[in-house]
């Protein structure tokens, strides 16, 4: 199939923007506070039909992620909750692109991204990514390549390293000289649990390991030409907006849990080489929901997305809630009732950005869905 060049620059750019596949956190019940390390492995962890609420904070200003060791005590209740997304873990084989990716056994989908698919592998020795589709430019993306979550069992001084490369993406062409286009992926990974003690949030405090990763991945863009494959010229790639390389740099801390009441971390955050904190996520709230029971809800869409002058939201249900728009960093921007299946929201009075909108039920007071839209001029 020829596909335009542009739109498959655009689709390049968006999957070097898909670094983190998954935004790791959990559920948390009553905590247990520990006097010895734990050990984390698969029964402590999500499964099928599962899913995790999460309270996000997009700016954590000056926190830091804390001493290593062992016996230490974290207390993260100062976060600042900015929005809330829920992870559903549900049966993978109807998600799109399933069959690329035969080795996943679970699938994760995120209540902020609507057109986006995480395969996963879980099995007695760890937990493991495999890969992730999802809608660009109109066009399903898939892309394959692996990497390692946690390894089982893990407990203080439990680390590992690896090493990937491989083709993530490959499109054919056929205009402007070029047949075909790829990009390829590095993967460096180094896990290390490095702390065990006690971690408290403002949802309770639990018996915890912490998990310390960092990730470092190099993305290649290539074009096959005259015969063969070389690495585009910076030239061409300054003019489709793209960069030739890529690197990029993640460090992440998650606290694991053995509370049965918490199936995956009790906290994660990305800091910087300094250990200053950019992201925080923590559970939102329990009890535990599973799927059957997030779909019995009522669920909205956002339409066009991204959008110029207007968003329109609608639901299957009739909804007796409040629509609430909020900019990146948590700040609340306009609201308005929602009563009807169907309503329009004005936004030409905002700037080009990331938006979030939060649907909240009148009586109960409690965050139905949340979900993100982009405004463009």
């Amino acid at each position: 199939m020829k596909v335009l060049l542009l739109q498959i620059f655009i689709i390049l750019k968006f999957i070097t923007m898909k670094k983190n596949l998954l935004s790791l956190i959990t559920l948390l019940g009553a905590g247990v506070i520990a006097n010895a390390q734990i050990t984390i492995n698969d029964t402590h962890i999500v499964g099928m039909n599962d899913a995790v609420e999460q309270s996000v904070d997009t700016m954590p200003g000056s926190i830091t992620i804390g001493p290593s060791g062992a016996n230490q005590t974290w207390n993260f209740t100062s976060m600042t909750e900015h929005y809330v997304d829920t992870l559903l873990f549900e049966n993978h084989t109807a998600y799109p692109g399933a069959s690329n990716f035969a080795t996943a056994n679970i699938g994760m989908r995120s209540s902020t991204e609507d057109s986006a698919w995480n395969f996963l592998n879980k099995n007695t020795s760890g937990l493991f990514i495999v890969g992730q589709s999802g809608y660009q430019q109109a066009q399903l993306v898939t892309l394959e390549y692996p990497g390692t979550i946690i390894t089982f069992p893990s407990t203080m001084g439990t680390n590992y390293a690896g090493n990937w490369w491989g083709k993530i993406f490959q499109q054919y062409v056929g205009q402007g000289g070029i047949d075909s286009v790829k990009m390829t992926r590095e993967a460096i990974t180094s896990s290390n649990v490095d702390a065990w003690g006690n971690v408290t949030t403002s949802f309770g405090t639990f018996a915890s390991i912490r998990q310390n990763v960092n990730d470092i991945t190099i993305d290649t863009i290539w074009v096959y030409q005259g015969g063969s494959w070389s690495v585009i010229d910076p030239f061409t790639a300054s003019l489709l907006g793209v960069d030739p390389i890529t690197y990029d740099t993640t460090n992440t801390a998650r606290w694991w849990t053995d509370d049965p009441n918490s199936k995956f971390p009790v906290l994660e955050m990305e800091f910087d080489n300094n250990g200053t904190v950019n992201r925080a996520m923590w559970q939102k709230s329990s009890p535990f929901v599973g799927v059957a029971e997030m779909n019995a809800k009522p669920m909205f869409s956002l339409y066009p997305n991204p959008a110029k002058d207007v968003i329109n939201i609608s639901t299957d249900k009739i909804a007796n809630s409040i629509i609430t728009i909020f900019d990146i960093t948590g700040k609340e921007i306009k609201s308005m009732d929602f009563n009807t299946s169907n309503v329009t929201l004005k936004i030409n009075d905002l700037d080009v950005g990331v938006y979030f909108y939060a649907v909240t039920n009148r009586t109960s007071g409690k965050v139905i869905q949340t979900n993100k839209f982009i405004v463009t001029k």
